[in-house]
């Protein structure tokens, strides 16, 4: 019209952006990760009140470090012999605990915590993904959220992770456990998404921060191949063939770990020098690998200090000896006839090997916070099994099991 100007609207390249609405499947994985923290955090909240014990004395109390936080090189190198030795990482977080509350144990047990219930919610990611992948897709795909959600609630409130919750020190565990989960998460969202640069880079550093909060991280790259070869693709050939890089970048962070490792962290109380023979060692390591096991079904009498190794000869030892190496053979089974049921026997085994196989711990035969990441394979194991026995057992009815996935 006249005397009227029309206001053109600018041209834009492309379609006009739309606001993604949340799926159903997202909103079915929040209000349960929200469950699963919410459980976390009333089943550990009575725990802020504890005294620091044992180890906690010379990382915290006397820990000269953590009161110098802004020395890095301090949190770096920590002095030899002190349960923080070689692990900067945990070192840095007693440092940020001192900078906000001193010596306040409160704020050291909620580090903790949270730091438990992030790895609850990792636990929570990574059986979902993985009962989504293809090698489960078609049976467990539909009920992933709910399976997921069982593993990592019942993993959250299992006793056999008290330890490494409420003793503040071996905040060691649960921090490398954090990064080990976190690593996996990674690692798969890359193969999901490869022309995605930023998750392989993801893995990559998370691994190299594991490095730096415990030694046991050491098995993380090669349960990534393991996991791929289980899982992703058909043969271990073409998991390297295709991810040759991603398994480069993760093998160099153990580049990292023997760097930490050079200054001798612990040489009298882990290691060849400690003064326990190997034999001896992997002998009593039988016994509470089976220990450990009868605990993660019947936590009860839980121990929060084993002592030291016992003097054991084979015949000592040969009932529980007898029992892992059955399930050792029976993992090697698994892992090429059934990969799936055998990757969760390796994830046992590696996860456990760093502590309880070959290398002396002169000071502790055996500790129950051990079991924090090996405890997953054994709850999936039993979640995702019982599902799969009640569907043979409705298959033979006739009926088949409803999609209980949102």
């Amino acid at each position: 019209m006249p005397g009227k100007s029309r206001v053109r609207p600018k041209n834009r390249r492309g379609p006009v952006p739309q606001q993604r609405r949340p799926s159903a499947r997202d909103v079915a994985g929040t209000w349960r990760a929200a469950l699963i923290v919410v459980a976390g955090f009333l089943a550990y909240w009575n725990s802020f009140s504890g005294p620091f014990v044992f180890d906690d004395v010379a990382s915290v109390v006397e820990n000269r470090q953590i009161r110098e936080w802004w020395h890095l090189g301090g949190l770096l190198t920590s002095e030899r012999e002190l349960p923080v030795a070689g692990r900067p990482l945990v070192n840095a977080s007693f440092a940020f605990n001192y900078a906000l509350g001193g010596l306040d144990v409160r704020g050291y047990h909620a580090w903790n915590v949270a730091m438990h219930l992030v790895c609850a919610l990792l636990v929570f990611s990574l059986v979902r993904l993985t009962l989504q992948q293809p090698a489960l897709r078609d049976r467990f795909a539909s009920r992933a959220s709910d399976l997921a959600f069982g593993v990592a609630l019942l993993w959250a409130l299992h006793p056999l992770n008290t330890e490494a919750v409420d003793y503040v020190t071996q905040r060691t565990e649960s921090m490398m456990a954090l990064f080990y989960l976190a690593t996996l998460v990674a690692s798969i969202r890359a193969a999901e998404e490869p022309s995605r640069r930023r998750w392989p880079i993801a893995a990559v550093a998370l691994c190299a921060a594991g490095m730096a909060c415990k030694e046991s991280m050491v098995t993380a790259p090669v349960m990534v191949a393991l996991y791929d070869r289980a899982f992703v693709f058909r043969s271990l050939k073409e998991a390297v063939a295709t991810r040759w890089r991603l398994y480069a970048g993760l093998a160099a962070t153990w580049v990292l770990l023997v760097l930490l490792l050079l200054g001798g962290a612990r040489p009298h109380s882990a290691g060849f020098s400690s003064g326990i023979g190997v034999w001896t060692y992997l002998l009593n390591q039988t016994v509470m690998i089976v220990r450990y096991l009868y605990l993660a079904v019947w936590p009860w009498s839980l121990v929060s200090n084993y002592g030291w190794p016992a003097p054991l000869t084979l015949a000592d030892a040969l009932p529980q000896a007898a029992v892992v190496c059955v399930l050792l053979a029976a993992t090697l089974v698994a892992i090429f006839r059934w990969p799936s049921l055998g990757f969760a026997g390796c994830w046992l085994f590696f996860t456990l090997a760093p502590t309880s196989s070959v290398v002396p711990i002169a000071t502790e035969v055996g500790a129950e916070r051990r079991m924090y990441l090996p405890l997953v394979s054994l709850i999936a194991l039993a979640v995702v099994g019982s599902a799969a026995v009640w569907d043979l057992a409705m298959a033979e009815r006739g009926t088949s099991h409803p999609s209980a996935d949102a």
